[in-house]
């Protein structure tokens, strides 16, 4: 059986706008974007969990949350059975180490005035995983791991192309010998040739360094190329979550029928047939009541307008939040 390496439960994250000056008139409260709903999932120890949804439905705020660069409003994070947001556990700064993420930008994320040597030195400097005499042969060591070569660590961030800079910043995270990754749209900047380059040695890192790491992307091609599971989330919520095979194969909740249905295909005979999806992705200030994605829906009934599906298990296929996924689902 599988063991879970980071169990999140019922997390929701609520972010106060404050109240403006028609508000404060007609006595109103402020208004609260509703970033995350009520996410409840597990990673299991060496798999990779690939995160999916539109723009703005909450997949990087999930990333950051587990990271602890963000505080949920409810719900748990739990890591090796502790409550990350403990009171205990906030000043446990080896969970920064185990747990270790890489941003979509990695020239924003390394310090332009540091060589990638000084960079990767200072990681291992400030989580003392070196005596200072041995760090420049680790240094050497990571940059032989990510395929850079030796005289990289003397050259400034700006002098390295797109994938170049995305090795160093996986390089920095492996420095410091994490049990986790979190990838946030680690190659959706890059081009598509470097993206598999990029994506293909964070896939032989893993089974070398035996990683777990959870994979944000919103290219659908790409996440089931990498995943093992694959989680969809629409407005702060997931929606369904299963195995990448299955789940890309036969997707059994509507929104990851018309989302995968959407993507771009090489078959001609495809055109024409993608599930389209009604309306606009409701803003996260005024949630729609019951099912979130109702709105949107062309199966969604009364319940759906008023109560919110549990996520559960469906057929042995994964689990799914809907209130008419057998209907949905029925073979002729």
């Amino acid at each position: 059986m599988t063991t879970p390496v980071l169990q999140i439960r019922d997390l929701h994250l609520r972010f106060p706008l404050g109240r403006s000056m028609a508000d404060v008139a007609m006595g109103r409260p402020g208004r609260v974007v509703n970033a995350l709903n009520g996410v409840s999932l597990d990673l299991n120890r060496g798999e990779t969990l690939g995160v999916v949804g539109e723009s703005g439905c909450g997949k990087s705020t999930l990333a950051r949350c587990i990271v602890r660069l963000y505080k949920p409003s409810e719900g748990e994070v739990c890591f090796d059975g502790q409550d990350i947001f403990g009171a205990d556990q906030r000043s446990d700064r080896s969970y920064n180490r185990r747990i270790q993420m890489m941003f979509q930008d990695p020239y924003s994320s390394l310090n332009p005035r540091m060589t990638t040597g000084q960079i990767l030195a200072e990681a291992l400097r400030v989580h003392e995983m070196r005596p200072d005499h041995e760090i420049p042969a680790r240094v050497s060591e990571l940059l032989e791991l990510v395929r850079l070569p030796q005289d990289a660590q003397h050259k400034l961030p700006h002098e390295f192309s797109g994938g170049q800079r995305q090795r160093i910043a996986i390089a920095r995270a492996l420095a410091v010998e994490p049990e986790v990754l979190i990838a946030d749209e680690l190659v959706s900047a890059l081009d598509v040739s470097v993206q598999a380059q990029v994506v293909n040695l964070l896939l032989e890192l893993q089974q070398e360094l035996d990683l777990t790491i959870l994979f944000v992307a919103h290219d659908l091609r790409l996440v089931r190329h990498v995943s093992n599971r694959v989680a969809v989330i629409y407005l702060g919520r997931i929606v369904e979550i299963g195995d990448s095979e299955t789940l890309f194969s036969d997707p059994s909740h509507p929104y990851s029928q018309a989302l995968l249905s959407a993507a771009p295909s090489l078959d001609p005979d495809d055109r024409g047939k993608a599930t389209k999806l009604e309306g606009e992705l409701p803003s996260p200030l005024n949630m729609p009541s019951g099912c979130p994605f109702h709105v949107r829906c062309r199966h969604a009934s009364e319940i759906c307008k008023k109560q919110v599906p549990s996520l559960l298990p469906f057929e042995g296929r994964g689990e799914v939040a809907c209130h008419h996924v057998e209907e949905i689902n029925a073979h002729a």
